[in-house]
């Protein structure tokens, strides 16, 4: 199997920050790492990186959420980052860090492999500042352009990708939680006047009634989620999970999205908005799956299960999960902790 890796991943094993073991892959071509990038610099020593200024930033509190993943390309495999955040309170807890609201973002940038693994061989700080310039280069600065190969391979109905990441998400989440019980998302989580909990957002929370319903018995409270076996998921389990932490109400629904946030990858959609500094294609680059996002997203095709984008999809990954190849146990991280903050 290493002979017919992608480069990138040949490399980090040879490196020692990766195994065999610790990769997932499709039937058609997409493979990711199951190591963050935070982990994979650790490994070699690498604890933190220059900020602007050059002031040292810690690695696992900026890069633990973000994994490698490639895409079969016209002229080999293409390499780019893929985020899965948890709840996290880094900023609650007083640090500097990134992001704390969960979610999955996939960015559609090439990253350029070169830089991490000259990092990893040879950790100076200009090599470590390169390397963390191309990770911000490839999943927030602005200014950048889509690869070919990445759009070709996310616009198609039938890439597999989307699901591996949907499937490894809420496999990750469930390993996060505390005797069976996951918390819902801050961001979501609000108490109304008569002291009980009540999801804030209206589509969601009946969502969350409507699984309830079809499972036949308490999952979520609006509070946590509450799972039997956080080994063996059911269907209603992971769709809460999912819909709780990307908005996505379904692994079909999330496919859609990745796929509509690719197809607006065009020309056209580089024109700046009027009224504002920002274009469609700007918010296309990275597709970001996240229960933060914009009110007007409610109104997407991929928020409704009966749409056609999503209705295309369910018909064309009937049986999905077949296609993927994960490992059964997925690998901890040196970053995850309690899904609580420290002064709880």
């Amino acid at each position: 199997m290493c002979s017919s890796l992608p480069s990138v991943f040949q490399q980090l094993i040879r490196l020692g920050c990766l195994t065999p073991g610790e990769l997932a892959f499709t039937d058609d071509g997409f493979v990711a790492g199951l190591r963050s990038l935070g982990d994979i610099m650790t490994a070699r020593s690498i604890t933190t990186w220059p900020g602007d200024r050059d002031e040292a930033r810690s690695v696992l509190l900026f890069f633990d959420d973000w994994y490698l993943y490639t895409v079969p390309g016209e002229n080999g495999p293409v390499c780019s980052l893929l985020k899965m955040r948890e709840q996290e309170y880094d900023a609650v807890n007083g640090l500097t860090a990134d992001g704390d609201t969960p979610g999955v973002t996939i960015a559609f940038i090439a990253f350029d492999t070169a830089s991490l693994i000259n990092a990893l061989e040879d950790p100076s700080f200009d090599k470590v500042k390169a390397l963390t310039h191309e990770i911000s280069r490839t999943v927030s600065a602005e200014g950048q352009t889509h690869h070919p190969d990445l759009k070709a391979y996310f616009c198609r109905v039938e890439a597999q990708g989307p699901y591996l990441a949907a499937e490894l998400y809420v496999r990750f989440l469930a390993g996060l939680s505390v005797r069976g019980a996951l918390p819902v998302p801050v961001c979501l989580q609000s108490t109304g006047s008569s002291g009980k909990a009540r999801i804030q957002d209206a589509r969601l929370a009946r969502f969350v009634d409507k699984i309830n319903a079809l499972a036949g018995r308490l999952i979520c409270d609006h509070r946590e989620i509450r799972l039997r076996d956080a080994d063996a998921l059911d269907e209603n389990e992971k769709r809460l999970i999912l819909a709780l932490h990307t908005a996505d109400t379904s692994c079909h629904a999330f496919a859609a999205e990745v796929r509509f946030h690719a197809c607006f990858l065009t020309k056209a959609a580089r024109l700046t908005l009027p009224l504002t500094d920002h274009s469609v294609y700007a918010s296309a680059l990275r597709a970001d799956m996240s229960v933060n996002s914009s009110v007007l997203e409610n109104a997407a095709p991929f928020r409704h299960e009966g749409s056609l984008d999503v209705r295309r999809q369910a018909a064309c990954h009937r049986d999905y999960l077949r296609h993927l190849h994960i490992p059964a146990q997925l690998p901890a991280s040196a970053s995850r902790s309690a899904v609580q903050p420290s002064h709880q």
